[in-house]
C-alpha cells in the first residue's frame, strides 16, 4: 500500500474544527489562531505519513532527529492551543496501525507506550523534578540502560513456553509475528527456573553493526549475479534497524531465519504470578530465567549519578556492537510506576536521554572532486548545512564512483548523512521517494580538475588517478600529509599556510620546509603571520627533525604505505639508505608487505624527484636511522601498558611499538599489574576497570608528550608519567 505524501495533502480538512472565535479576539489574534490550527493539522498529517514510512514500510524519508523536531513542535503547539486537542493526534498514539493484510492482529493486554525524550542533563533533571513533585519524594533510585535502535516486541510465555510474539503496532494492537521471532537463536523457547504461569516480557529485536555490514556485502555479491542474469539489483539495506524490522515482518519465517537477528529483553510487561518489586530485580530475575537482557544496565541511587552515567555514554556509543540512540532512564521502584502512571502516549516513570543525532537528512547541492596526495580523484558531497553528531556538516565523503553508483546518489537528492563520533561525515544514501525528475547520474571527470592531465583508472581498482607527479593539488596534499600528526607532526602548519608558502614560492616540496629559517623575514611579512607565529612555526619544523624514521617514511606519502607498513619497513632495514636501495624482491619478502606494496615502494624510491627530496631531508639532518627496539632495559622496563579506544595520530601498532622500544610490555586487559592505560576515543569498559583499580590513565596528548620527551632525551630513566 502506498503512503500518502505530505505534499499530496498539506493539511486535513479543517471543517470539523471550531469556526467561532471569542468576541474579544482581534484580527491579528484571529490570524495567529488560524495559523496555529493549520500548522497543527499539517504537522499531524506529516507525522502520520512518516510513521507509516518508518514502522510499516521500513523506508524512512527523514532522520530520527528530524522526526523528533516535528513531534516536539506539534506537542508544543497543542499545549499552547488546547482547543485543538484531538484523540487522533500522533501525540496521543504510538507507532502506526498494524498491517492487517499480512499478519493477524494482536491486542496488547497492557499498552506498549512510547518514551518522552530529553536531550541533556538539564532536561533529565527537569523530568526528575516533575516526577518527584507528583509523588512528593525525590530519593528514588533509577536504572539506566542502552536504548538499542531496533524493533520493539512483546513476548507472551505460558508455563515457560513462548506462545506469542507481537510488534508494538499502534501501542494497543500489534502484528502476530510469532513464527518469525522463534527463529532468533538467542531467544529461549523454553524457560529455566520457575516462571509465572503466564506473563509477558518486552524487548528489542536488532541486527548488530558487524552483521549489518555482512548483510550488505552479501547483497552486493548477489546483485553482481543478478546483473549477470539481466535482473535489476536490490537496494542495500539502509540501516540495521530497517534490516531487523524487515526480517521480523517477512511472510515466510524461513526468510527471517536467514537474517542475523538478536534480541535484548528490557522490561516485564505484565504477569499472572508473583514477580520482583523493582525493575533492577526484574532484570536479574529475567536473566536467571534465560532471557538475554539489555547489556550494561546499571542502577543509580542519586540524580547526579544518573546524569553522569548518561553523559558518560555519549563518547562510548560508537564502541558498542549495536546502534543505540540514547539511554533509557527508569525509576526502579515498580510501585512508583503505578503511582505515577502515564500522560498521553508516555509513561511518567521513564524517559529517553537522546544522544546528539548521528544521522540527519539534507540536500546534496553538488558532487565535487578533489585530488589526493597519491593522485587519486576523490568525490565528495557539498551539502546544505545540517547539524548532525554534535556539529554542523557542510561536506561529506562519497568514497569513489562505484560507491556512488551502487547507492545511486545524484546531485540535488535529499540524502541521509551520518557522522559517528569524530569520523568524517559520509552520505549513507538518497531518499529516492523525494528525488526530482531529471537528476543525472554522476560520472568521474576524464581530466584532472587541478592540472587538466587525462586521468587513468588501473584495472581492478575503484579509484581513478591523475598521473602527473607535478600536479599542484598532489603537491599541496603531499605536504599536508607530511606535516600531519601521524607524519612529521609539525604543529601549526596547516592547509592555509602550506597554500601560502607554495603561492609565495617559498617552498616547492616538503624538503624545502627545512630551508625556511633563512627566509624568516620574508615569512614574517606575509599577511597574518608576524614574528611570533613565524618563530613558532620554525621551531615546530626544527623539532620534527627528531621524529622517528617510521614517522618520516609514513610522511613521505608512498602509496599503500600506512603507519603499520612504515613501522615494518624501518624495523627491517634500519635506515633510510638501506630502504631506498632495497629491491622489489627484498621488500616483498618482508612478512606483512607483499608484492603490491613492494612494487609501490620500489617505484617511489626510483623516481628522481623523490630521490632529490630524500637528499634534502638528509642534508637538513632529519632522523634517517631507526632506533632498534630494546629487548631489555629502557625507561619503561618492567612496566605493563594497555591500549584501548581509537587514537587520532597513531595506530595501535605504532603506539605499542614505541612503548616496546622503550622497554614496556603490552597487556591485552587491565589488571593490577597494569602500570598505565592509554585511553583513546570510545575506550569502553577498560577505562572503568582502570579507574576502579586506581591505575594511571593517559590520553593521547599525554602519550605524545611523553614520546616527544623521550625523543629529546628529557624524561628521566624509569619514569612512568609525562
Amino acid at each position: 500500500m502506498q503512503a500518502e505524501s505530505p505534499g499530496d495533502a498539506v493539511s486535513e480538512s479543517l471543517a470539523g474544527a471550531a469556526t467561532s472565535s471569542p468576541a474579544a479576539r482581534s484580527p491579528e489574534e484571529e490570524s495567529a489562531h488560524y495559523s496555529a490550527r493549520a500548522r497543527i493539522e499539517e504537522l499531524r498529517h506529516s507525522i502520520r505519513y512518516h510513521n507509516r514510512r518508518y514502522y510499516i514500510e521500513h523506508a524512512p524519508e527523514i532522520s530520527d532527529a528530524d522526526w523528533d523536531r516535528l513531534f516536539h513542535e506539534l506537542k508544543s503547539l497543542e499545549e499552547k492551543h488546547p482547543e485543538f486537542f484531538s484523540q487522533d493526534s500522533p501525540t496521543q498514539k504510538v507507532g502506526a496501525p498494524p498491517e492487517k493484510t499480512t499478519f493477524a492482529v494482536v491486542e496488547h493486554r497492557e499498552p506498549m507506550l512510547s518514551l518522552g525524550n530529553v536531550f541533556d542533563g538539564q532536561g533529565l533533571r527537569d523530568w526528575h523534578r516533575r516526577a518527584a513533585t507528583l509523588i512528593d519524594r525525590d530519593d528514588f533510585a533509577m536504572v539506566t540502560e542502552p536504548k538499542i535502535d531496533g524493533l520493539a516486541i512483546a513476548l507472551v510465555y505460558e508455563e515457560g513456553r513462548l506462545v506469542q510474539a507481537a510488534t508494538r503496532g499502534d501501542g494497543r494492537h500489534g502484528e502476530d509475528v510469532t513464527p518469525n521471532i522463534r527463529t532468533i537463536e538467542t531467544l529461549p523457547q523454553h524457560l529455566t527456573g520457575s516462571p509465572p504461569a503466564r506473563f509477558e516480557v518486552r524487548g528489542e529485536v536488532y541486527v548488530s553493526k558487524s552483521s549489518f555490514k555482512r548483510m550488505n556485502a552479501e547483497r552486493e555479491r548477489a546483485n553482481a549475479e543478478r546483473e549477470k542474469e539481466g535482473k535489476l539489483p536490490k537496494p542495500p539495506f539502509a540501516n540495521p534497524r530497517n534490516a531487523a524490522a524487515g526480517a521480523v515482518r517477512q511472510k515466510d519465517p524461513s526468510e527471517s531465519a536467514k537474517r542475523p537477528l538478536e534480541i535484548a529483553i528490557y522490561q516485564l510487561g505484565w504477569s499472572d504470578g508473583a514477580t520482583p518489586g523493582s525493575h533492577w530485580e526484574v532484570l536479574q530475575w529475567l536473566a536467571a530465567l534465560g532471557f538475554p537482557t539489555t547489556p550494561d544496565a546499571s542502577r543509580q541511587t542519586t540524580l547526579d549519578g544518573t546524569v553522569a552515567d548518561c553523559e558518560a555514554w555519549v563518547p562510548r556509543r560508537e564502541a558498542w556492537p549495536f546502534d543505540m540512540d540514547g539511554i533509557v532512564v527508569k525509576i526502579d521502584d515498580l510501585g512508583l510506576h503505578r503511582q505515577l502512571g502515564t500522560v498521553g502516549r508516555e509513561p511518567r516513570w521513564a524517559v529517553a536521554y537522546k544522544f546528539p543525532p548521528a544521522e540527519a537528512t539534507t540536500r546534496l547541492r553538488k558532487i565535487a572532486v578533489n585530488v589526493g596526495r597519491t593522485g587519486s580523484l576523490n568525490p565528495f558531497a557539498i551539502l546544505e548545512p545540517v547539524h548532525v553528531g554534535g556539529a554542523t556538516v557542510k561536506m561529506a565523503t562519497l568514497h569513489n564512483e562505484e560507491d556512488i553508483h551502487r547507492k545511486d546518489i545524484r546531485a540535488g537528492d535529499t540524502v541521509v548523512v551520518r557522522r559517528a563520533g569524530e569520523v568524517i561525515p559520509q552520505v549513507v544514501g538518497p531518499v529516492l521517494s523525494r528525488r526530482k525528475r531529471g537528476a543525472r547520474r554522476f560520472h568521474m571527470p576524464k581530466i584532472c580538475p587541478s592540472c587538466e592531465t587525462p586521468v587513468v583508472r588501473p584495472e581492478g581498482e575503484a579509484m581513478a588517478y591523475c598521473v602527473n607527479t607535478g600536479c599542484p593539488a598532489q603537491r599541496q596534499r603531499g605536504i599536508e600529509h607530511f606535516a600531519s600528526r601521524g607524519g612529521m607532526d609539525i604543529e601549526g602548519l596547516g592547509e592555509r599556510w602550506i597554500t601560502t608558502l607554495l603561492e609565495e614560492n617559498l617552498i616547492a616540496d616538503a624538503g624545502d620546509l627545512y630551508a625556511l629559517a633563512p627566509k624568516q623575514t620574508a615569512i614574517e611579512a606575509l599577511p597574518k603571520m608576524g614574528k611570533t607565529s613565524t618563530e613558532k612555526l620554525l621551531a615546530a619544523i626544527e623539532a620534527s627533525k627528531r621524529r622517528p624514521l617510521a614517522a618520516l617514511v609514513f610522511a613521505l606519502g608512498i602509496r599503500h604505505v600506512g603507519a603499520e607498513v612504515a613501522d615494518l619497513l624501518t624495523q627491517h632495514f634500519g635506515d633510510m639508505a638501506s630502504l631506498a636501495a632495497a629491491s622489489e624482491e627484498e621488500l616483498a619478502a618482508i612478512d606483512g608487505v607483499g608484492p603490491t606494496i613492494a612494487a609501490s615502494v620500489a617505484a617511489w624510491f626510483q623516481a628522481e624527484r623523490n630521490r632529490r627530496l630524500i637528499k634534502k631531508l638528509a642534508q637538513a639532518e632529519v632522523q634517517m636511522t631507526a632506533r632498534r627496539r630494546a629487548s631489555r632495559g629502557g625507561p619503561l622496563a618492567g612496566q605493563q601498558f594497555v591500549v584501548t579506544g581509537r587514537l587520532e595520530s597513531m595506530t595501535r601498532n605504532q603506539v605499542e611499538g614505541n612503548l616496546k622500544q622503550l622497554g614496556a610490555s603490552i597487556g591485552s586487559r587491565v589488571t593490577k599489574k597494569t602500570a598505565v592505560l592509554i585511553a583513546g576515543e570510545a575506550p569502553g569498559s577498560k577505562l572503568e576497570q582502570a579507574q576502579a583499580l586506581d591505575i594511571a590513565i593517559w590520553d593521547e596528548e599525554q602519550l605524545r608528550t611523553f614520546l616527544r620527551q623521550q625523543e629529546a632525551g628529557t624524561t628521566a630513566t624509569g619514569s612512568s608519567v609525562p
